[in-house]
């Protein structure tokens, strides 16, 4: 199979997401990137995997997939979006907040936000640390 197989591929599991039917949509999904995507198209279809497979309760396997995308597209927000998602459901909403609060204060420029960018990073970077007493 050539590139733009893989590509329509993942256009029908795009369009099985959409249409709630994630189940469906996942094996399309891992064929397509089994086969090779284009680069501007992998990050897309790795974070609809991970959606799919959180969606139809499959938390450790969307773990693996956000993660790996985190890997490879380090710092982008819509990934970080994901991850702290799969996080909560996972129980573990503290490193949830983190991720999702740095993320946040990476890429929000906002004037109102400035003055108090540095202690909310320092809270942010400090969830899930042990607590000192």
């Amino acid at each position: 199979m050539t590139k733009e197989e893989a590509h329509a591929l993942l256009q029908e599991a795009f369009r099985l997401d959409a249409r709630g039917r994630e189940a469906e949509a996942i094996p399309l999904y891992k064929r397509a990137l089994r086969l090779g995507l284009r680069e501007e198209v992998k990050k897309h279809a790795l974070i609809g995997l991970a959606s799919s497979l959180r969606n139809v309760g499959r938390l450790p396997e969307a773990r693996r997939v956000i993660e790996r995308a985190r890997r490879t597209y380090k710092g982008d927000p819509a990934i970080e979006a994901f991850f702290a998602l799969i996080l909560h459901d996972l129980g573990e909403g503290e490193r949830a907040l983190k991720a999702l609060g740095q993320a946040y204060l990476a890429h929000v420029r906002d004037p109102r936000l400035f003055e108090y960018e540095r202690p909310l990073a320092r809270k942010f970077r400090a969830l899930g640390q042990k607590k000192r007493r």
